[in-house]
């Protein structure tokens, strides 16, 4: 199997379209996206979000790379410094941070600098994510031409230089960190409280960055409870000469399965897709020359089926099952965002379906059926009749137009004689609608 370095459109019956057919259709984007929508706090380009003096930083903005969410943290300190009604001083707490990862701490150095009367909350240790990445794990500061705001840089490519270089970077400007793992967050009287077990916390502003801390991704298969399955990968030399299956197409499951096979471990690849998607360039290069010396095989576009101590199966698109031996097995498939905390804060989530939501749905419905039922004379089912309000006729509404608007063969004469038919208006919004979404499309 050669490794597919970019994801392109592979569809049998796709591809056998004539060429400008094919290229419509690919650009139409017919089988992407696919699966459901993956839901976040939904939040505005600069973090914040419904909730006033709320921001949210970090992996959350959508951008899981290093420089990313130490840019978000910094600048999120400095624009509410910037804030015409944010004063510091006082007794309440100028700004409070939940979470000590990269874009945290980024924010509570960027709020020392500034004198700001602060904490930052952490419920487990700083840089906890980073801890958990497997042991001698590359590190890729991209983009390599961005200076992210603030004062946090990056110069090390291995996990443990990075962490002791973080580590170092936050004692040099007195970064202390608050054990408490914080509930929900709430809004009294323009002051903001962070509840946890004790008493809630009072700010003027904070800030999120805990990152994607929710639960672990699951496969939902039989056998995943075992003890041999696992979701994180700490040492890979701990399982040399081992049968191992990694499953997952980012860039974490990629780099798990390089340093496993660099370790003498026999690495089994599986990822749903056919193609692996934005992966690093780096990950492509490796994976291809493990991929030749044989100690890597990849199962793309397949499932796990099932779990068992000796052995795995996995299934295809084509449906047919391979059972391979297995000793271990890590699901490198992703967390989820912990939705619960933002939901309980009052911080909207993309695709929650709100009373907005619905009341939208419901008057779209009504005014399709009153367009449609207005465009036929205004007759109901079953012999009814719209009320005279709802059935207004435009030909006597447009009866005042004279002369040029009543001379034959005109512009005026035909605009007008088209818009005394409700059919027109019945047309006219069809061909808004698909205007409107086919510019929307366009865009995107």
């Amino acid at each position: 199997m050669t490794l597919p370095r970019v994801a392109h459109h592979t569809d049998p019956i796709i591809m056998k379209l004539p060429s400008p057919i094919r290229k419509y259709t690919q650009w139409l984007h017919g089988k992407w996206p696919a699966g459901g929508v993956e839901q976040a706090p939904a939040v505005n380009d600069d973090g914040t979000c419904n909730v006033a003096g709320v921001r949210v930083v970090g992996d959350l903005t959508g951008v899981p790379l290093l420089k990313f969410s130490a840019d978000t943290g910094a600048r999120a300190v400095q624009e509410i410094l910037e804030e015409k009604d944010f004063e510091k001083g006082g007794d309440t707490l100028d700004l409070a941070i939940i979470g000590a990862g990269v874009s945290g701490i980024s924010a509570a150095i960027e709020a020392s600098k500034s004198g700001l009367n602060y904490k930052i909350f952490e419920s487990a240790e700083a840089f906890s994510t980073i801890r958990n990445f497997p042991r001698k794990k590359p590190i890729y500061a991209y983009p390599t031409d961005m200076t992210p705001a603030g004062d946090m840089r990056f110069e090390s490519d291995i996990k443990e230089d990075l962490l002791v270089e973080l580590e170092k970077q936050q004692q040099e400007h007195g970064i202390e960190t608050t054990e408490a793992a914080i509930q929900k967050i709430s809004r009294s009287g323009g002051i903001l409280k962070l509840h946890t077990k004790a008493e809630p916390i009072a700010a003027k502003r904070v800030i999120i960055a805990i990152g994607r801390t929710g639960n672990f991704r699951k496969l939902n298969v039989p056998g995943e409870g075992l003890e041999k399955v696992s979701n994180r990968l700490i040492d890979a030399s701990k399982f040399g000469d081992k049968r191992i299956l990694v499953v997952g197409g980012g860039d974490s499951a990629m780099e798990a399965a390089i340093s496993l096979a660099e370790g003498s471990a026999t690495v089994d690849l599986s990822y749903r897709k056919k193609e692996f998607s934005r992966p690093k360039a780096e990950n492509v290069e490796k994976l291809s020359d493990l991929e030749l010396k044989g100690t890597v095989t990849l199962h793309m576009g397949t499932n796990v089926q099932d779990i068992s101590e000796e052995e795995l199966t996995l299934c295809g698109e084509d449906g047919c099952d391979k059972v391979i031996p297995n000793d271990y097995v890590f699901t490198l498939i992703g967390r989820e965002a912990p939705l619960g905390f933002f939901r309980k804060s009052g911080i909207h989530v993309t695709g929650d379906k709100t009373p907005r939501f619905y009341a939208t749905i419901a008057f779209s419905l009504l005014f399709c059926f009153w367009m449609y039922h207005w465009k036929k004379g205004g007759k109901l089912p079953f012999g009814g009749k719209l009320p005279e309000w709802l059935n207004p006729q435009p030909g006597s509404l447009l009866a005042g137009l004279q002369g040029w608007w009543d001379t034959t063969g005109t512009i005026g004469n035909i605009a007008k004689g088209a818009a005394s038919d409700p059919g027109f208006y019945y047309s006219l919004a069809y061909c808004l609608c698909v205007l409107i979404f086919g510019i929307r499309r366009i865009r995107r």
